[in-house]
Parts: structure tokens; C-alpha cells; sequence
């Protein structure tokens, strides 16, 4: 595999406007292992051919111009590829890095929030489960008006952290599920809000990483107004 050919075609950007501190442009150095970085981690995922395509290289500088970090990229293509051998994605051959965007974005906000938060100390499985299970009885006992749609979902996350034998990615799919719902039940005037925040936060995304962007936000203001508990012990 010849990496130097991905940096010929790999368009260059100014400087990222949005609200705070601009992303650092990286130079060409740094910009090399950046592509090379991401390129050599796709392309042994997901195997033949050993090339990126010119939309893969767009969107590879659209998540440099924004400041996004390469281990955050890497990240999101793990999970992505993870998601898709478990069987949580639809089938078939991965063949274009654009599968990835929606959890590399995943990756970025969460990168964010963990800054923005502080260091926090790892908890222990057993100890992580425990603060899952107690939120949400939590949620149950007071359910926020008008979620009620997710009750069904928690009932059946406190069902499996009954079981010690329960894995993890059963917890991580209710957690997927509502996401889902709460995106499909949003507000209009809230989903208007949060779409011009994100247009302002990150001006020079795609269409389509905008998109995502929005609906990751979406939810997470979801999440923070209604105190909705994560269901995956990853959070905790």
C-alpha cells in the first residue's frame, strides 16, 4: 500500500472558525500521519482494495479541518466496524469511510465532553453497574413528562443488570435504542435551536457531517435536559 499517494490528492484548509479557540491546521508532517494514520486503520479493517477514494479523502479533511483528533477518528472507525461485526448494522461489505461518520462524530462529542468535565476516575465493572442500576431506578421512579416512551427500554436494562452474565453490548444496544427515540420524538423548536448551534460551533463540516453532528446534539441536550441516564456502563 502506497500512502504517499493519499497525501497528493488530499485537498488543504484554512483554519476552522466557530465559538472558542480555532483548530490548529496541522503542518505537513503532521498532516501526513494524520491521513496515513486513518487510511492504514480502515483500509486493514476493512481489507481490499488498498485505496482510499476521493469522497473518503474529503471527508478525512473535513475531520482535520475541524480539529478533530486522529485517535478520536480511530476511535469511531474501532466502533463502527465493531457495531458492524456484532451484527448492529445493516450487512454487507464496508467499502467507503463515510460508514464511519456517524461515530467518529459520536467520538468527537464525547472527546469534548470529557474535557469539559474533568478527569474522572475509571470505576470497576461491578462498581460501574452498580451506579447504572441505581440511575435507572432513578429514571423509572420519576420518569421525565413526556418520555414515556422509553420506560419499555428501561425496564428491560434493569432486567439485564439483574443478571451478573449480561454483557455489555446488550446494555450498549438499549443505549442506541434510546438515542433513536429520543432523535425521533424531538421538538421541532428544539431541533431548530440546536441545528443553528451546531452551524455556528462547526462552519466548515460537510452537509453530511453537519447532520450528524446535529442529531449527536440533539440527543445529548436531550439527555442533559431530561437527566436521561446513559444505559452502557462505558459512562460510568
Amino acid at each position: 500500500m502506497n500512502l504517499h499517494i493519499i497525501m497528493r490528492f488530499a485537498p488543504s484548509f484554512p483554519p476552522m472558525e466557530g465559538s472558542g479557540k480555532k483548530a490548529r491546521m496541522l503542518d505537513d508532517k503532521e498532516q501526513s500521519r494524520y491521513f496515513q494514520g486513518i487510511a492504514r486503520r480502515f483500509l486493514a479493517r476493512r481489507g481490499a482494495p488498498f485505496f482510499l477514494s476521493a469522497k473518503d479523502l474529503d471527508l478525512v479533511s473535513s475531520w482535520e479541518q475541524a480539529g478533530i483528533p486522529l485517535p478520536v477518528v480511530l476511535e469511531g472507525i474501532e466502533k463502527a466496524f465493531e457495531n458492524h461485526r456484532k451484527g448492529r448494522r445493516e450487512r454487507g461489505k464496508i467499502l467507503s469511510i463515510s460508514f464511519c461518520r456517524a461515530q467518529v462524530m459520536r467520538a468527537f462529542e464525547q472527546c469534548r465532553d470529557r474535557k469539559v468535565g474533568g478527569t474522572q476516575k475509571t470505576a470497576e465493572r461491578r462498581e460501574k453497574r452498580v451506579l447504572l442500576r441505581s440511575e435507572i431506578d432513578r429514571f423509572l421512579k420519576r420518569p421525565p413528562p413526556g418520555l414515556e416512551f422509553l420506560r419499555d427500554i428501561f425496564l428491560e436494562a434493569q432486567e439485564k443488570l439483574g443478571r451478573p452474565d449480561s454483557p455489555d453490548e446488550v446494555l450498549e444496544r438499549l443505549d442506541e435504542e434510546t438515542e433513536r427515540l429520543l432523535l425521533a420524538n424531538a421538538d421541532a423548536e428544539e431541533r431548530a435551536a440546536v441545528e443553528k448551534e451546531i452551524l455556528a460551533e462547526h462552519q466548515r463540516l460537510g452537509r453530511e457531517e453537519l447532520a450528524a453532528a446535529v442529531e449527536i446534539k440533539i440527543v445529548k441536550y436531550l439527555r442533559d435536559k431530561h437527566r436521561v441516564p446513559y444505559l452502557s456502563p462505558f459512562y460510568y
